[in-house]
């Protein structure tokens, strides 16, 4: 009898190979690049806002655009890494966000603007949910948690990067130069990916297109010799994809996880997009606005590594409803720290230390739910769902900005989003055991 072999079964146990530190380096690559892109409204706000003659406060209508587009990007690209690929998904969302950024270099008006930075939000959408896949379908699995941080350490990364150029290109070239930088960068990276970055594996197998799975495992193992078969027993996946999210056991893990991205999503992105105008709200120099966004996004970096262990180590069960009640405790300490620069850097830091290495985690969870033939599909709508919630965030924070209520009560409304958060997570049933 001819053995046969999941990929799951022949990936698991080996060690990250050449064409695995490839995919996990591509991938991280374009996340970089997406958190550069994504955070590209915040790093140019009160700049443009001063260049055009606007209040700060009108600024929330941009961001909540770019992260509508990210919506709808989600929805509409996640499903098509699952009918199409996750490769062919991934270059259309880099060409997609790198093309409108560089555009939006040129923008007139508010209204162009406000298009463009929706438009661009569309391949940043769809960018995350194929990452995600690939990277989780590639990586052995007591790894998976790591690798996926890794991955999505290019988000903060991506700030740092930006926020550091922002404060030397807006003094020197203007608001459009940050715009510019931001789309040329993943345009040149298209070629790289088209030649190097693989297809994954499973969803070959699952398309039954199993001797180029096969040529591909070859190349993590040459001794692989098991025919591969799917993951599991499952149907083919259908024209309407979404609808495996509600398939018998998991439709209900599928509300609450929507639930969890939507509350979490509020929270990072209304930090993401308004700490910088918070800063000089708070009365500090407009210098000092870049080194709070520095100091969010160097949170998120380290936190996604050192809590994607905790997450492995515990299982989601324990560490992610954990993770967010710390982040929303952090959220509300921010929001009194008064005129203490120092400790409002280090609480901005444990902001993004916290809030973005739950998100991570709960994309994480994502993956781990669904099966190959709806992953994209279930990160993509938890995604979409989550960036649907998350331009309440802009929104609501320019509201608030406006009515004049204080820094306190701006970050204790956000914080019991956080609450709600690890609330939904806790009652999640396909948890991620420990490794």
């Amino acid at each position: 009898m001819t053995q046969t072999a999941t990929v799951s079964e022949l990936i698991d146990g080996r060690p990250l190979s050449g064409v695995q530190w490839w995919v996990l380096g591509l991938c991280t690559l374009v996340v970089l690049l997406d958190g550069f892109d994504v955070q590209a409204a915040a790093f140019t706000g009160p700049a443009l806002a001063a260049a055009w003659q606007l209040e700060r406060s009108t600024m929330g209508p941009i961001f909540a655009a770019g992260l509508a587009g990210m919506a709808v990007g989600a929805l509409l690209l996640g499903p098509l890494g699952d009918r199409y690929g996750r490769r062919p998904a991934l270059l259309l969302s880099v060409l997609a966000f790198g093309s409108c950024t560089l555009l939006t270099g040129w923008a007139q008006n508010f209204e162009q603007l406000l298009t463009l930075r929706f438009l661009t939000g569309l391949g940043l959408g769809g960018a995350l949910p194929n990452t995600t896949a690939l990277i989780s379908e590639y990586a052995p699995r007591r790894h998976r948690n790591l690798c996926v941080a890794v991955t999505f350490l290019g988000i903060p990364l991506g700030g740092i990067v930006g926020g550091l150029l922002a404060s030397w290109l807006l003094p020197r070239y203007g608001w459009p130069s940050v715009y510019i930088v931001g789309g040329l960068a993943p345009l040149a990276l298209v070629p790289l990916l088209w030649r190097m970055l693989p297809e994954s594996i499973s969803f070959l197998v699952t398309k039954d297109q199993t001797t180029q799975a096969s040529a591909i495992l070859r190349r993590i193992d040459p001794t692989a010799t098991a025919l591969l078969r799917a993951t599991e027993a499952e149907p083919k996946a259908s024209n309407f994809p979404v609808r495996a999210l509600f398939d018998p056991g998991y439709g209900g893990d599928t509300l609450k996880l929507w639930a969890a991205f939507f509350a979490n999503l509020i929270a990072v992105y209304f930090l993401i997009s308004w700490i910088p105008t918070l800063v000089v709200e708070a009365g500090f120099d407009l210098r000092f606005a870049t080194w709070a966004t520095v100091a969010l996004n160097l949170g998120g970096a380290i936190g996604p590594l050192l809590l994607a262990r905790l997450t492995a180590r515990y299982g989601t069960r324990l560490a992610l409803p954990g993770i967010l009640l710390l982040a929303a405790l952090s959220v509300v300490i921010t929001g009194h720290v008064g005129d203490s620069l120092p400790l409002l850097l280090v609480l901005v830091f444990c902001c993004g230390f916290f809030a973005f290495g739950a998100q991570i985690s709960l994309n994480t969870l994502a993956a781990h739910i669904y099966p190959t033939r709806a992953r994209s599909t279930g990160v993509g709508w938890a995604l979409g769902i989550g960036r649907i919630g998350s331009i309440l965030g802009p929104l609501v924070g320019g509201v608030l900005l406006q009515m004049k209520l204080g820094l306190p009560t701006y970050f204790l409304a956000f914080s019991t989003l956080l609450i709600a958060a690890a609330v939904a997570a806790f009652s999640v049933r396909r948890q991620q055991p420990a490794v």
